[in-house]
């Protein structure tokens, strides 16, 4: 046990654009240069995206592989998994979701089967549930509080608490809270169903991995930890840290408390704030903003009262402002066209929610312009771009990467291969790998004679979309969609769609954030906010924002390196953010117009 003196710690302030992965990984370097063995190193990451970047980018400081160090660079997770010494089998599968689902006659959407257009109550039931579940857990709260999960319930499907329920029973003490002929389902019995059907079936989720290496005190045996995305992390992992620090010799913790996104899963700005530190690091270059865009968003985050200042410096002088009210949904369409024809740059679209996103797909994917996601599985995807290219290799006559053909023989459907069978492709990449002595399916190619011979019936551009199974009607949709349009010599991350969340990490050059809402959003704003929030559903205008929500949007509007565009009341039936309150903290119902923007 080491002595209660404690580790030296660091903790590295950046904001957006400063460059904070660099500075963290410096400060590694100094480590490793003191003498200090990667090996007795563990950098943590809060996703799997940025643990692979880390890894990538420490391997090539280090000039060795970085698949060598997945066991020093990896997600509080993955650490857990190793600690815990799991197979696969013991954690939980999406079988083992929809096997508890279907028992229990609720509805649960695959990863790739779904894909529709959805709303913030169509997602599927069970999703909801096995969600919610984990979402308690990680922010340390009682079944009794699954009611505070941001998602929208169908009050006609389940029972809300008694005190919001309309259909709850009160009297006396012997009233039954339900009507016997209430049928609807109890979220809480759910969840209780859910923890003893992994018990009885031995198997366990991400949530439950941390829930054990915590009540174990299980401690990775190394001596130096690093965290970085420190602000996201949850109250549960935090608890973890808290266990792991006092063993360690070095401590250095990387993050920003204002790019705060994961509140609503526990998240908490204070744990970085607070944290007992032996030194900062607060990095005061912004290497992406330029001057106007740097000021409009120190403008939104100015508002928090509680937050480490950290004075940056703008990229350039300059950059474009623009202010949209009331834009349709066709509108923005258009102007991501127009955009892209005139060559403007790489393209960022942002949305507060899923169905937002959605429902802008719904008209974008007509056009045929090709784009990459930066969430959501279920729509157009690195494999699906990966499959388009390797379809236009073939038309071309051109080489296929072992990827291209690798995703080839997992993605076509079976009459492709007409009387051969996909495993022998398989078989051929993993042959010329061994041959090669490489892992690298990038490394290795086949000739577009080999794949004719292999893949009888390769498809065409005209028939790509009909060819393909593990992919949602959607995914058919965007491929069919990109082979009919005029834009394949658009490279296909030229424009990026997403969430606000999922644009964490990246930038572009002009970057588009609706500031719409969405009902549950605004139930939870309305908890925070002494007395509520007086909000009409009629006129949807919300006219407070508080601090978790004014850090999310901070987020999206710190990505663009060019120009800003901010879309005012996008979608129609969402609550509308004006942005008079996003920038001033207060409604007086002016217009943007008025306003001078």
């Amino acid at each position: 046990m080491k002595e209660s003196n404690g580790p030296n710690l660091i903790r590295l302030f950046g904001g957006p654009g400063s460059g904070k992965t660099t500075a963290l990984l410096n400060e590694v370097e100094g480590l490793l240069d003191s003498g200090i063995d990667v090996k007795d190193l563990l950098l943590v990451s809060y996703t799997r995206a940025a643990a692979t970047e880390l890894r990538e980018r420490l391997g090539s400081r280090l000039e060795i592989e970085p698949e060598s160090l997945r066991g020093n660079v990896s997600t509080m997770h993955a650490k857990a998994y190793e600690l815990l010494k799991l197979s696969r089998k013991s954690v939980v599968s999406d079988s083992d979701r929809k096997g508890f689902c279907s028992d229990r006659g609720l509805e649960y959407e695959e990863d790739y089967k779904s894909g529709g257009r959805r709303t913030t109550l169509s997602t599927a039931l069970g999703n909801k549930v096995l969600e919610t579940s984990q979402w308690i857990q990680r922010t340390n709260k009682s079944v009794d509080d699954w009611f505070d999960v941001p998602f929208t319930w169908d009050v006609e499907k389940v029972r809300y608490p008694p005190d919001l329920d309309p259909r709850a029973q009160s009297g006396n003490k012997y009233t039954p809270t339900w009507s016997s002929g209430d049928n609807r389902l109890s979220i809480p019995d759910l969840i209780e169903q859910w923890r003893e059907y992994k018990l009885e079936n031995k198997i366990v989720g991400f949530a439950d991995m941390l829930e054990m290496v915590h009540e174990r005190e299980l401690i990775p045996r190394v001596s130096n930890l690093v965290v970085d995305e420190f602000q996201d992390i949850t109250k549960l992992q935090y608890g973890i840290y808290s266990q792991w620090k006092p063993q360690m010799d070095n401590v250095i913790i990387a993050g920003d408390d204002d790019q705060v996104v994961y509140a609503w899963q526990g998240a908490d700005p204070g744990l970085l704030l607070n944290e007992k530190i032996g030194s900062d690091r607060i990095l005061d270059n912004s290497y992406r903003l330029p001057s106007n865009i740097l000021e409009i968003v120190g403008q939104v985050i100015g508002h928090v009262e509680v937050r480490q200042n950290k004075n940056l410096k703008p990229r350039t002088e300059g950059g474009d402002i623009e202010f949209l009210p009331d834009p349709s949904v066709l509108d923005l369409v258009r102007r991501i066209k127009m955009d892209v024809e005139s060559d403007k740059g790489t393209l960022m679209v942002l949305f507060r929610a899923r169905y937002q996103m959605f429902e802008f797909m719904e008209e974008f994917v007509k056009i045929g312009i090709p784009f990459s996601m930066m969430t959501d599985g279920n729509m157009w995807t690195e494999k699906l771009t990966k499959y388009v290219e390797a379809v236009e290799c073939y038309k071309s006559g051109e080489n296929l990467s072992g990827s291209q053909v690798y995703l080839l023989a997992d993605i076509l459907v079976d009459s492709s291969f007409g009387a051969r069978k996909r495993e022998e492709l398989f078989d051929a990449v993993h042959n010329a790998l061994k041959k090669k002595n490489t892992k690298d399916k990038n490394q290795v190619e086949f000739s577009a004679e080999f794949i004719r011979k292999q893949i009888p019936f390769m498809p065409s551009p005209d028939v790509a979309s009909e060819m393909i199974r593990k992919v949602s009607n959607y995914q058919k949709r965007c491929v069919k969609s990109y082979f009919e349009g005029e834009y394949q010599d658009i490279e296909h991350d030229r424009v990026r769609i997403g969430t606000i969340h999922s644009s964490k990490g990246r930038e572009a050059d002009y970057v588009y954030v609706a500031t719409d809402l969405t009902e549950k959003v605004v139930e939870h704003m309305s908890s925070e906010v002494t007395g509520g929030i007086e909000y009409d559903p009629t006129s949807k205008i919300v006219p407070i924002l508080t601090d978790s929500e004014r850090r999310v949007f901070y987020v999206g509007m710190s990505r663009a390196r060019e120009g800003l565009i901010v879309m005012e009341n996008l979608i129609k039936s969402a609550p509308t953010l004006p942005v008079e309150v996003l920038l001033n903290n207060e409604y007086t119902g002016k217009s943007i117009e008025d306003l001078g923007y």
